[in-house]
């Protein structure tokens, strides 16, 4: 895949043939409209700490649960970090890893600088990956498409976009975190309208006890009604759990 593929990816999917899958966690699905639209271009942003790797980790063991191969990027962790963090919290992924119906690959490199041009290659070789090879995984998922993002234009996004829709019109689905803030408006703009599926993630204080919210902003294709917001916790010993609190909206 050459050095580091990295990430990136958008699409607004086609919902012909539409499902929902579980996330792996009961009382997620029923404030989600029973799980996450499938085939869908999904967006998880949120800020620093706000739990965006966990809450893609769970939506990649409800993937594998319903039986789908899934590819996961990550540009934040080695392979075994990874699996260790998600292991600690209840959402282990380590034997559909083992058994290969989950594939991880890491483009972490902790001293390493990344250039403009590492950045270009990294991001065209990810996207040829995805299109040669998207009749092999049902769900890719990208963490995080923050480090990318400074690097890349307008005309990227595009291609971006339309992968994402050859993924989409193949019957998989493509997930992608991002940090809030961070991301040139112009593009934000572009993937927030390409998206299918917005999750956004934030805290919050309430009781006098930080909690991670998430809004879902938008999620084309739940036939149950959602829950604009959400408030949760992620215990080492249940996972995400929900807190059973209503957020006032400001």
């Amino acid at each position: 895949m050459g050095r580091g593929w990295l990430l990136l990816m958008s699409s607004k999917a086609s919902l012909k043939g539409l499902t929902i899958f579980s996330t792996g966690n009961e009382e997620l699905d029923s404030r989600l409209g029973g799980g996450v639209p499938h085939p869908a271009f999904v967006i998880i942003e949120g800020e620093n700490g706000t739990a965006k790797t966990t809450f893609a980790a769970q939506l990649a063991l409800g993937a594998l649960q319903a039986g789908f191969r899934v590819v996961f990027f990550t540009t934040e962790s080695t392979v075994k970090q990874l699996l260790a963090q998600t292991r600690n919290v209840t959402i282990d992924l380590t034997k559909y890893y083992i058994k290969g119906q989950l594939v991880i690959y890491s483009s972490y490199l902790k001293s390493v600088t990344w250039s403009p041009e590492w950045v270009k290659e990294s991001f065209n070789a990810l996207l040829s990956f995805l299109a040669e090879n998207r009749g092999g995984f049902q769900v890719a998922i990208i963490d995080s498409l923050t480090p990318l993002l400074e690097y890349l234009e307008p005309g990227d996004i595009s291609r971006l976009i339309y992968i994402a829709r050859l993924l989409a019109a193949d019957g998989s689905s493509l997930i992608v975190t991002t940090h809030s803030g961070v991301i040139d408006e112009k593009i934000a703009k572009h993937l927030k309208a390409a998206a299918d599926v917005y999750y956004q993630l934030s805290l919050a204080s309430v009781g006098g006890k930080q909690v991670k919210v998430l809004k879902v902003v938008k999620a084309r294709g739940v036939p149950d009604v959602v829950e604009g917001t959400v408030a949760f916790d992620v215990d080492p010993a249940f996972g995400i759990k929900i807190v059973p609190i209503v957020v006032a909206q400001a």
